[in-house]
């Protein structure tokens, strides 16, 4: 049954609501200009309308690189859903949107949208980062998309910039900014065929000639769809995001931002397989008990100071603080026994997180010549510390408890394990970092950036004696270069380095105190440009990733777990755009791989079995999307896409794979008096995937978005 909105999700609606009429009626707004503020009507602007689809390679970047510099100017891979894409493809969530990135492959997974990069898919190889602040620990992933300005994925070893866990890259999401302008915008979506509302509204201006303000609300609910498109998965989710900046002088700045989120819904952990396939005929049953749930609460705070000291040299210091709060009752473990018909269920996880990480970033930047060269340089600071306490019903423990597979009746949550504190950590976290790109001749450049990261950490135990203190430091490191063999094409090399906890750290047990930081290291190389006569851009990257003290059972012991594992990736990764007639625009992206365990020993009934050779698990080795848009008349326009993701392992012994699949989809869009309506099919044979897989060595899979029909209705005003 669909649960009602919570007071504070309906406060988040009415916020949403309140903002597009609002925005509906032309409220006006204050518009800046150098110095005579004025005001201004709405004026509709027709952002999807007129957007021309491209590879934003003159644009400054903030994932790839601290300097400023452009996605051309950078020796990496960084692939950037713009705002105006999220729009254009009905990107409103995460998930989805990510799933659109060059070698991303996404999917839901105990709470998180997780996902699969460069042949590597755990949740500390691939961390998030928020307005560029890397969260040291399991940060909860937004669900929506409409309150960001765009989503800037790096591929490949990003600890250099981000510190620990960033062996495959890292995901960025980047706030809509207060830029002073008088802007304004309006989203409406309805999923008609699960009866999902998607609403936002986003108010920016000015008060006076040095103060610029912006506001985002965005509310999603539905009866369906908080981690899968199954019973009893209702959700409400809702965020709200403000910021203001003053400039205090021409070159001193102050800036403030802030982030409100809240998740909260029934949740979905899978479907059991069948002798390791989807039974059809399941695909909307839940397993989980009828009181389950996860709910998720979020504050993001940051303060920015800016002051440029001379032309070429500016300071920089951030102030943020965050804290999530995640509670879920939920039994996540299901194994169907042909015997008897039945789905036996495990692992009914209690638990809370309380969550608060504060901490400070100084900078110095450089933009001075050497020897008549142009150098940009950075040299920074940074302190966090990340303070955690965790409940629970650890260990666990159930009644034995199943039930049938074709008609499961969920029943309440059952343990024998009283719910209780577990542990309390607090890690202290200091880095120092620099950062370097030289001119060397007006065509070739050389790029060098190292990182040292040291890690403290503090560990209570809240039921017993097993406290412990533990320590850890490390370098990370990138060199590279970059050539522009024409004005319009610019091939790259790098050889990069990054750091991984080998498990993670905030809720590190006892038992793995002695666990050192993995290494990993990459050669890449690659090509971006512009085609002739402005017919598209396109990226090329080649890559080799080797990481190195994993962990693994011992091959003489397999009782005892050790550092002596290895795991490597090698592919290639292309993006193309094309605009071979004036309205048609191709999009494509793809990638394809080899991911294995280069040493990797596992215990299979007391005895050591090696997985050398194997694909690690829910790691896709081709993936593709395709995208066609077509403005065939002044009003209208017309878009349809496909996506191919190749079949992943489920387990180590890469005994259950989820087949391959591919998916369509379809758009119709049309310009109205006031902003564009669309029309938009998702999944339009209704084709049954698996996005991630779950639970016991593949016992069951996490089932993709069936064929869904949405309406949406966007307007942007200035």
């Amino acid at each position: 049954m669909w649960k009602s909105p919570t007071r504070r999700a309906r406060h988040y609606a009415l916020l949403a609501a309140g903002i597009s009429i609002a925005v509906s009626l032309g409220v006006p707004v204050r518009a800046q200009t150098e110095r005579s503020p004025q005001r201004l009507e709405p004026v509709l602007v027709e952002g999807a309308a007129v957007r021309t689809p491209e590879i934003p390679l003159n644009q400054p970047d903030e994932t790839g690189s601290r300097l400023g510099l452009t996605l051309r100017e950078i020796p990496a891979s960084v692939d950037v859903l713009t705002r105006e894409t999220m729009d254009e493809r009905g990107l409103t969530t995460t998930e989805r949107a990510l799933s659109n990135a060059t070698g991303v492959s996404a999917g839901q997974c105990f709470g998180l949208t997780c996902f699969s990069m460069r042949g590597f898919s755990g949740t500390l190889s691939v961390p998030f980062a928020f307005d560029g602040i890397r969260y040291p620990g399991l940060a909860m992933s937004p669900r929506g998309t409409f309150n960001y300005d765009r989503i800037e994925v790096l591929l490949g070893p990003s600890s250099v910039l981000f510190g620990g866990g960033a062996v495959a890259g890292v995901v960025n999401f980047v706030s809509k900014q207060p830029t002073g302008r008088t802007d304004a915008e309006t989203l409406l979506m309805y999923d008609a065929t699960w009866n999902t509302l998607t609403a936002g509204a986003g108010v920016g201006g000015s008060a006076g000639s040095d103060v610029a303000w912006r506001i985002d609300g965005s509310y999603i609910t539905g009866p369906h769809g908080s981690s899968g498109y199954v019973d009893r998965s209702a959700f409400d989710y809702g965020q709200v995001s403000a910021s203001a900046r003053w400039n205090v002088t021409p070159d001193l700045y102050f800036a403030v931002f802030g982030d409100w989120l809240r998740d909260s819904g029934e949740w979905y952990f899978g479907t059991p397989t069948v002798n390791g396939t989807i039974d059809k005929t399941v695909r909307e049953n839940n397993y989980n008990v009828d009181d389950g749930f996860m709910d998720k609460d979020v504050t993001w705070l940051r303060a920015d100071i800016g002051y440029r000291v001379t032309s070429g040299v500016s300071l920089r210091n951030q102030t943020f603080y965050n804290s999530e709060n995640r509670y879920w009752k939920n039994a996540e473990v299901y194994v169907y026994t042909p015997a008897t018909g039945r789905v036996n269920r495990s692992d009914f996880l209690w638990i809370t997180h309380d969550q608060q990480l504060t901490g400070n970033r100084t900078e110095a930047m450089f933009d001075l010549p050497i020897g008549g060269l142009r150098n940009r340089a950075l040299i920074g600071y940074e302190f966090a510390v990340n303070k955690h306490q965790r409940d629970s019903n650890s260990p666990f423990s159930s009644p034995p408890n199943s039930v049938d597979f074709l008609d499961p009746v969920p029943g309440n949550f059952v343990t024998n394990s009283p719910y209780r504190p577990v542990r309390s950590t607090s890690l202290d976290q200091q880095a120092m970092y620099f950062e370097d790109q030289l001119n060397v001749t007006p065509a070739a450049a050389l790029s060098l950036a190292f990182r040292r990261d040291w890690l403290d950490l503090e560990s209570t135990d809240l039921r017993g004696t097993a406290s412990f203190d533990r320590a850890w430091n490390g370098n990370s490191w990138r060199v590279g270069g970059l050539y522009n063999v024409t004005p319009t094409a610019t091939v790259y090399a790098q050889y990069s380095s990054a750091l991984e906890p080998a498990a993670q750290i905030v809720t590190l047990t006892p038992a793995q105190r002695n666990y050192e930081l993995t290494e990993a290291q990459q050669v890449e190389v690659g090509a971006k440009g512009f085609l002739p006569n402005s017919l598209g851009e396109y990226t090329l990257a080649l890559y080799d990733i080797n990481r190195s003290n994993i962990l693994t059972r011992d091959p003489v012991n397999p009782a005892l777990t050790v550092q002596i594992g290895e795991q490597s990736s090698r592919g290639i990764e292309a993006a193309l755009v094309l605009r071979p007639l004036a309205g048609l625009t191709l999009e494509m992206n793809g990638t394809v791989l080899d991911a294995q365990y280069d040493n990797f020993t596992e215990s299979i009934n007391g005895q050591p079995v090696s997985r050398a050779g194997n694909v690690p698990p829910d790691v896709p080795e081709t993936l593709g999307n395709l995208w066609v848009t077509w403005q065939f008349a002044p009003a209208w326009r017309a878009g349809a896409s496909v996506q191919y993701v190749g079949k992943r392992a489920a387990d180590n012994a890469n005994t259950v794979w989820m087949d391959a699949y591919t998916t369509f989809g379809a758009w119709l869009a049309f310009r109205l008096p006031v902003g564009e309506a669309t029309l938009r099919v998702i999944n339009l044979a209704d084709t049954v995937f698996a996005s991630r897989s779950y639970g016991i060595n593949g016992s069951q899979f996490v089932l993709g978005q069936p064929r869904s029909v949405q309406l949406s209705w966007l307007a942007r005003f200035q």
